[in-house]
C-alpha cells in the first residue's frame, strides 16, 4: 500500500465479513464528500481502507499501521496523522507534518529546528520511506548512484506511483522524479 493509487482504490466497496456468522456484507466509506477525511485526503495522508464490522471508517497508515476510525466531520488526515503519530511515523513526520512549517501566507518557517529539511530527525524520516519493507529499488544495486540514503540526504521522500517505480518527490519544491540511472546522483 506504499502506491497512493492503491491506497485510493481501497476506498472502494469491500466485503467485511460478519462477526459472528459465515455471510460477508459490501461496505463503502461512510462518510460524504462534505467530511475534511475524503478518500483522497486520506490515500495522501498515508490511509488505506481497512473496514472492519465494528469500525466501518476504520483506515490504516501504510507505514506506521496506525489503525483510526471514528472520523468526524471536521477531522483533517494530515493533522490527526501528524497528532496520533508524528513521534514513530516517517508519513507522518514529512507529509503530514508539512502543516506545522507553513505559515498562513503559504511561506515554509521552521519554527522547530528538528524540522528543517537538513535536520537529522527529517533526513531519518525520508530514508524510512525508503528502506521500509525494502521498497526502494535501486538499494538493490551495489553502487547505485541513487542510494535510498543519497536520496533521503538530498530531500526526497519515496513516493511510487506503481508498485516497484523508483519515482521520489521533494514536498518542499514540489518536484517528482523518477527513471534514476546508476551514475544519477541526487546530490
Amino acid at each position: 500500500m506504499e502506491v497512493y493509487t492503491a491506497r485510493l482504490a481501497s476506498f472502494k466497496d469491500q466485503r467485511v465479513k460478519f462477526a459472528s456468522a459465515k455471510r460477508y456484507v459490501k461496505v463503502s466509506w461512510p462518510h460524504p464528500k462534505t467530511f475534511a477525511a475524503t478518500p483522497e485526503m486520506l490515500a495522501e495522508a498515508g490511509f488505506y481502507f481497512a473496514p472492519t464490522f465494528e469500525d466501518r471508517d476504520n483506515a490504516v497508515c501504510f507505514l506506521c499501521e496506525k489503525e483510526l476510525s471514528g472520523w468526524e466531520e471536521k477531522d483533517d488526515p494530515f493533522t490527526v496523522h501528524w497528532e496520533k503519530c508524528g513521534d514513530k511515523c516517517a508519513w507522518a513526520v514529512v507529509r503530514c507534518g508539512l502543516g506545522e512549517d507553513i505559515d498562513r501566507k503559504g511561506n515554509f518557517t521552521f519554527s522547530d529546528p528538528a524540522r528543517q529539511p537538513a535536520s537529522k530527525v527529517m533526513e531519518k524520516a525520508r530514508l524510512s520511506t525508503f528502506n521500509a519493507n525494502g521498497w526502494w529499488p535501486h538499494d538493490q544495486t551495489k553502487g547505485h548512484g541513487a542510494s535510498s540514503g543519497k536520496m533521503a540526504k538530498a530531500g526526497f521522500v519515496y513516493t511510487p506511483q506503481q508498485a516497484g517505480d523508483d519515482t521520489a518527490t521533494c514536498f518542499y519544491c514540489h518536484v517528482s522524479l523518477s527513471g534514476w540511472d546508476e551514475d544519477d546522483d541526487p546530490l
